[in-house]
């Protein structure tokens, strides 16, 4: 997630400022939950396309534009698609705008940027960015896992040849890697209280254009992605912050269920992405 206008609120709640955050966007593209929990609003605000849920926490999160098909009340998981994103003027950019607040409050706002794992961020300069992801071969623990098998093309596998995470719903994976993921999960779970949070599991050839168009050279060129194979994850959790206790647990216990965090998205490598791994074949 790009943040393309910080959470800036107003010192009166009369006064101007921004009461939430912008993150880069495209018309089109799939809106996903950061977290479990309900609809709580689809319609318009002030003629602009809002979805609004409540967490499992107790916060309202808003987006805009936004719409959905689900239906007020309707639970969802973290991860799961819940809407896709519309078309908007708020920004230069196409941006999708996310507020958030305490249900029991009256808008008394907060950041939204804590619900998307993004309390630390990493910024690099565009030359340490490769056209395309690090590839598939063999040696050590850090090596890419990703690549392709079955005799798919990337982003093209369907449905039939992939199985559905049980815990995070909504995300899919070649079965073993599935399989082995919530294994690890589960274990993850014993130790943190909740399975781990998946933002990307499997990108379909449609969703890398989406996110070619949004991120330029930081993304991946369509048919390229690692994400394609159906064989990498995206993570939240805290997993998605290096040196906290739930990263350095992946470091230690990933590898035991067949999941590796390649050298290249290490905190010493090339593109360093905690929240990247990827399933050994």
């Amino acid at each position: 997630m790009e943040i393309i206008n910080a959470f800036d609120p107003p010192d009166k709640p009369w006064l101007k400022g921004h009461r939430g955050i912008d993150v880069l966007a495209v018309e089109g593209e799939p809106l996903r939950a950061p977290t479990k929990g309900t609809i709580r609003f689809a319609g318009t605000v002030a003629g602009t396309a809002t979805v609004s849920v409540l967490t499992a926490s107790g916060h309202v999160l808003s987006f805009q534009p936004a719409a959905t098909m689900l239906k007020k009340g309707e639970e969802f998981s973290a991860g799961e698609r819940i809407g896709t994103i519309g078309s908007g003027d708020h920004c230069d950019r196409s941006c999708l705008h996310i507020g958030a607040w305490p249900d029991e409050a009256k808008k008394r706002y907060i950041d939204p940027s804590r619900f998307f794992g993004q309390e630390q961020s990493l910024l690099l300069p565009l030359s340490r960015k490769p056209d395309e992801e690090a590839k598939a071969g063999g040696g050590g623990s850090a090596t890419s896992g990703a690549g392709a098998w079955g005799g798919h093309s990337n982003g093209r596998i369907p449905a039939s040849a992939m199985c559905p995470l049980k815990t995070a719903p909504g995300q899919m994976l070649r079965c073993d890697a599935q399989a082995a993921f919530d294994r690890m999960s589960l274990a993850f779970a014993a130790r943190f209280g909740s399975p781990i949070s998946v933002t990307d599991a499997y990108r379909d050839y449609a969703t890398q254009v989406i996110l070619k168009r949004r991120k330029g050279r930081m993304a991946a060129t369509p048919g390229t992605s690692n994400h394609g194979w159906a064989l990498a994850v995206d993570l939240g959790s805290g997993i998605n912050s290096f040196g906290t206790a739930q990263h350095q647990w992946m470091r230690a216990n990933a590898p035991k269920f067949g999941w590796i965090h390649p050298g290249w998205a290490r905190q010493s490598g090339s593109l360093p992405e905690p929240w990247h791994w990827e399933f050994r074949k």
